[in-house]
């Protein structure tokens, strides 16, 4: 019971009905309702031994994260602030970890990703209305914006809930567009074919939102598509050639992007370097970091927001949850270079698709404050589950897929260092395009 509860918040989390398909739900706590359930549920499970924990530390890691946010409060004496984050940052926390639990099966992982694709295709039907007909469901308008440097007028699709912003419904759907390959348990040509499709769809409606964040998440994942074609060995070579080439990008064609808005929000991330810059082990604490700015508006970078907020200490747990993803499905294409059995098959595919997804949603986040949204513990979770389902499918005598010591408190601990330097200089970057 408790991994249909967890499909079912995954759709509401998605679909949100109670914006406007049955608005008398509106201001109940649905999702907490659901939660609430699923644990009831999970620990009666779990007293029949149904559910274990598995050997994954994005459980450790999502607690620690809750922790980690809740000490940038305490840090500060601001009582308040840590009545406020104690619900916030639990929710996301729990829920990965309840998404650890349920999810132990490549079965679990194909329902995990229908749910991605079908909540998708409502998103994508209803931004093709928008742009079609003028509105969307219950007569929802887009959004219609001058464009700075051609003065056309820009017709953007957006959603409800979260999704209500064109760059978040993007992100969503351009993330979504790899889960969609990892839907058949064997590929054909003709479920290559209907995926394609699928694909093609999604990707359109996306094109209808007008999101130079969605445009970066498409190129993010098509490049980390086309890594998952190169021999395992190499996909860690060829992520540094391309978190080089995006700063090389930043120089060379960060000056045709940079409208107004583009303008107002390296200067937002600049407020927030040196907000960091004097807080770096705990941050501002956490939802503060608008405090730390001009127009005491988000800074629109996860990752930004995420360091400025709970400094170093709670960056790293985050960044690490993110890191181990891509390493342990990194890992699982290597250790399924030659697979040998349908199942292998499928997982090998699964892997390189929550790949290609999770740096979608990645690359986007750099120009969305997106850090504690359920959409990217999802991703996560199933990140994370990856090599986890991997190592059960090879035989008892192979090594590890994720080794705790030097996976997560050495390269994890060094990524961190690094993408806050990496985070650094592409502003500095951008202010020398701006200046």
């Amino acid at each position: 019971m408790t991994f249909p509860l967890t499909l079912i918040f995954m759709f509401l989390v998605f679909w949100r009905p109670q914006d406007w398909l049955f608005p008398w739900m509106y201001g109940y706590p649905v999702l907490d309702a659901v939660i609430y359930v699923a644990l009831l549920t999970l620990a009666m499970e779990a007293s029949q031994k149904t559910y274990y924990f598995p050997r994954t530390p994005a459980i450790a890691l999502a607690v620690g994260l809750w922790f980690a946010s809740i000490l940038s409060q305490i840090v500060h004496f601001y009582f308040q602030g840590l009545v406020d984050t104690v619900p916030a940052t639990f929710r996301p926390c729990f829920f990965l970890i309840l998404l650890c639990v349920v999810l132990q099966t490549p079965r679990r992982a194909r329902m995990m990703s229908w749910v991605f694709v079908l909540s998708a295709i409502i998103m994508a039907i209803h931004a093709f209305m928008q742009r079609k007909t003028g509105f969307g469901y219950v007569g929802q308008t887009p959004v219609y914006q001058e464009d700075e440097f051609t003065g056309a007028i820009k017709v953007r699709s957006l959603f409800f809930g979260i999704f209500e912003d064109p760059n978040d419904l993007a992100q969503i759907l351009v993330s979504t567009i790899p889960l969609v390959f990892a839907l058949p348990y064997r590929m054909n040509f003709f479920t290559f074919a209907l995926c394609a499709g699928g694909a093609g769809f999604l990707y359109k409606a996306s094109t209808f939102t007008e999101s130079r964040g969605g445009l970066i998440a498409a190129i993010a994942m098509v490049v980390a598509i086309i890594f998952t074609r190169l021999p395992a060995r190499w996909l860690p070579y060829a992520g540094v050639l391309a978190l080089i080439g995006g700063l090389v990008l930043c120089g060379t064609m960060g000056g045709k992007m940079m409208d107004e808005s583009a303008r107002e929000r390296v200067a937002l991330w600049g407020d927030a370097n040196y907000a960091f810059k004097h807080n770096p082990i705990f941050g501002l604490g956490y939802g503060m970091i608008e405090e730390a700015t001009e127009t005491s508006r988000p800074v629109h970078n996860a990752y930004v927001s995420c360091y400025g907020e709970m400094g170093l200490v709670g960056y790293w747990f985050w960044f690490s949850l993110l890191q181990l993803g891509f390493i342990g499905c990194w890992r699982s294409l290597v250790a399924l270079r030659r697979p040998r059995t349908p199942g292998q098959i499928y997982l090998k595919r699964l892997a390189g698709m929550t790949m290609a997804s999770l740096a979608g949603f990645a690359a986007s986040a750099y120009f969305l404050s997106r850090t504690f949204v359920f959409p990217l513990f999802m991703l996560f979770g199933l990140a994370n589950m990856v090599p986890v389902l991997v190592q059960r499918a090879l035989p008892e005598d192979h090594p590890p897929l994720i080794d705790v010591r030097r996976d997560l408190f050495v390269y994890c601990t060094i990524g961190t260092l690094l993408s806050v330097v990496y985070i650094y200089i592409s502003i500095i970057i951008f202010n020398r395009i701006i200046h």
